[in-house]
C-alpha cells in the first residue's frame, strides 16, 4: 500500500516537474523569438521622421503600396509601354524594336509622354509606400541628404536622361540619413502630394513627405524593361 502511494507521489512529482519545465521553456522560446524577430525585422529602417503631425497621420492611415505605373495617366502608360515595354528575345523582336524606335521618334504622343507633368490625383494626401532609387540634390552640413529625387531605375538623372516628371518624386529629409548608396533601391513611406519641383537634374510632378526609408531588394521599375 505504501509502495503504491509512493509510486503515485513520484509520478505526480514528475508530472509537476515536466509541466514546470514546459512553462519555462515556452517562456524562454517566446522571449528568444521576440529577440530574434526584432533582430530580423528591425533595423532595416534607415530613416524615420520626427514630424509629429505626419507621424500621427501615418499611424492612423492604411498605407497604400504604389508602383510607378500607378503614377502615370492610363493613356501615357499605354504609349510608353508600347515603345519601351517589350524586351527583344530574338532577331525578329529586335527588328520590331528598331521599327518601333523609328515610329517613336515621330509619335507626338510618345514625345509628350516623355516630358509629361500630368498626374494621377487619386493619391493626393494619401500615405503611400513606393520603391525606387535615391538621387541626392543637396546635403546638410553633416553630409546627409537634404533634398532628393526618388526615381524608378538606377542611374536616372545621373548617368541617363531623367524620366518624365510624373515618374519622379521630390522629397526633403531631416538631417541624419547616412545610409545612402546610389545603387541600392529603397522603399519610402510617406504622404504623397501633387506639385512641381524643378532642378537642373530634373523636374518632378509629385512630392513626398517622408515618414520612413528602408532598403528594398528588387527592381522597382514596372513600366520599362531593362
Amino acid at each position: 500500500m505504501n509502495t503504491s502511494i509512493s509510486a503515485k507521489f513520484k509520478l505526480l512529482l514528475i508530472l509537476l516537474v515536466c509541466v514546470g519545465l514546459g512553462l519555462v521553456v515556452g517562456r524562454l522560446g517566446t522571449d528568444i523569438w521576440s529577440s530574434t524577430k526584432n533582430a530580423l525585422f528591425s533595423g532595416s529602417q534607415e530613416y524615420f521622421s520626427s514630424n509629429e503631425l505626419l507621424l500621427e497621420k501615418y499611424q492612423e492611415a492604411n498605407v497604400t503600396a504604389l508602383d510607378w505605373q500607378s503614377l502615370l495617366p492610363s493613356n501615357e502608360l499605354d504609349v510608353i509601354t508600347k515603345y519601351q515595354g517589350v524586351k527583344p528575345q530574338d532577331s525578329a523582336d529586335m527588328s520590331s524594336q528598331i521599327l518601333r524606335s523609328i515610329e517613336a521618334a515621330t509619335d507626338p504622343e510618345y514625345k509628350a509622354a516623355l516630358q509629361s507633368t500630368n498626374v494621377v490625383g487619386a493619391y493626393q494626401d494619401q500615405i503611400v509606400a513606393i520603391s525606387g532609387f535615391i538621387v541626392p540634390i543637396d546635403f546638410y552640413p553633416d553630409k546627409t541628404v537634404k533634398n532628393m529625387f526618388l526615381v524608378p531605375y538606377f542611374g536616372a538623372c545621373l548617368h541617363f536622361p531623367p524620366p518624365p516628371p510624373n515618374q519622379i518624386i521630390f522629397a526633403t529629409l531631416e538631417a541624419g540619413f547616412k545610409s545612402l548608396e546610389l545603387n541600392q533601391a529603397y522603399t519610402l513611406t510617406g504622404e504623397i502630394k501633387l506639385g512641381l519641383f524643378e532642378d537642373p537634374m530634373g523636374t518632378s510632378a509629385y512630392r513626398l513627405d517622408v515618414v520612413s526609408i528602408a532598403a528594398f531588394n528588387g527592381q522597382p521599375d514596372d513600366v520599362r524593361r531593362h
